[in-house]
């Protein structure tokens, strides 16, 4: 059944065609066949020198073109031409010898018309060829735009991690400056005051309880301690006063205080002061990969830290010699923590990979870039 040639009239008015065909007759053919229904004839290329010409301004919805054009560029030549440079379909409009033919399919023309055709099957042919076209641009179209969406979306996602961590570092550090500048605060005036009423009483009295005031200053003290090391925790100022290599060596020291894990601090060719963001993401990281070692590691297990500077990269690597872990854990939506430490990274450009055996314990890795002022490596030598 022979498709109604009217259908779809208001693409095939738009539909701009440039012809490639050497033969004059068959080209003024392929004129009048074309301009009846309403295509429009933008250009007629005798060879695919004047065809390659011809393209840029002619800029045609589709291209038929010859397959056997004279000359360096035959048909099939411009054929691969327009579908790279301009995205064009095309059509052949004859068939060849059988290595012709072979290279025809390279350009992934839209098909072929084997002289001599019929005008309906030319308009029919053309028109179905069309449609694919405008199918397919759209495809494409919604493609770029679901992907301009996803990529929006990412940096809006970007964009409120940033945030959510910058205000959880201000709460942290509120909360430090409280715990600080208050809480210890009065913990030293109960201190005191306990001394200054103790004084006041009986000296029966203090022999008989003296035990108890030990004990209730002794308390005291530990409850300062503990109060100045959750503050340091939060907001270590340390970070801020001697920098980061300093601030990690007393990560290091506190954490093997604390957990029982022999830790070594190792620090080499690393500039005294680094941007605030790239120093407190990298000291959050380890904060987090320490925490986990002290949940995950087991017993008896060590734990190295290393930060160096290295092809204009700063490099920080943790290793445990605990108990590991599967990979299917990394893809866990619990992560061991490590999407938030991922996320820490990359928002100062660099990115975190974590390598883990079962019985071979973990490496946690991370690589920051560093501005041409913070790259400039010192000849501190290896330390820990």
């Amino acid at each position: 059944m022979t498709p109604d040639l009217h259908t779809n009239a208001e693409a095939v008015d738009k539909a701009r065609i440039l012809i490639l065909e050497d033969e004059r007759i068959t080209s003024d053919h392929l004129r009048r066949l074309l301009t009846r229904p309403g295509y429009e004839i933008v250009g007629i290329a005798a060879t695919g020198v004047a065809a390659v010409e011809q393209l840029e301004d002619a800029d045609p919805d589709l291209v038929l073109a010859d397959i056997g054009l004279p000359g360096q560029i035959d048909g099939v030549e411009v054929a691969a031409r327009v579908r790279n440079d301009y995205d064009i379909p095309v059509f052949l409009t004859a068939f060849s010898d059988p290595e012709t033919i072979r290279r025809a399919r390279v350009p992934q023309p839209y098909g072929f018309i084997v002289k001599p055709f019929s005008e309906e099957e030319l308009h029919a042919t053309l028109e179905i060829a069309l449609q694919q076209s405008e199918l397919r641009r759209r495809h494409a179209d919604e493609a770029l735009a679901t992907t301009n969406i996803l990529t929006n979306t990412k940096e809006e996602l970007r964009a409120v991690t940033a945030r959510l961590f910058r205000v959880q570092d201000e709460e942290r550090t509120q909360i430090a400056r409280d715990l600080h500048d208050d809480i210890n605060h009065q913990v030293a005036l109960l201190q005191v005051a306990i001394e200054t009423l103790w004084q006041k009483l009986s000296p029966e009295f203090r022999t008989r309880h003296r035990a108890d005031l030990d004990r209730i200053l002794t308390d005291l003290d530990s409850l300062s301690r503990h109060s100045r090391d959750i503050s340091h925790r939060l907001h270590p100022s340390i970070l801020d006063d001697l920098g980061l290599a300093a601030a990690l060596r007393s990560l290091a020291e506190a954490f093997e205080e604390r957990s029982n894990i022999p830790a070594r601090f190792i620090v080499r060719t690393v500039p005294e002061r680094f941007s605030r963001e790239i120093s407190l993401a990298v000291y959050r990281i380890a904060q987090e990969a320490l925490h986990n070692i002290t949940k995950h590691a087991g017993d008896n297990a060590t734990v190295t830290i290393a930060l160096e500077t290295r092809g204009g990269q700063l490099e920080l690597t943790i290793r445990d010699s605990g108990v590991g872990f599967s990979p299917e854990r990394l893809s866990s939506p619990n992560g061991l923590g490590l999407k938030s430490m991922a996320e820490r990274a990359e928002l100062v450009g660099g990115n975190l990979a974590v390598d883990s055996v079962p019985g071979h314990g973990t490496r946690l890795h991370i690589r920051i870039p560093l501005e041409t002022e913070c790259s400039k490596e010192d000849d501190t030598p290896l330390s820990s």
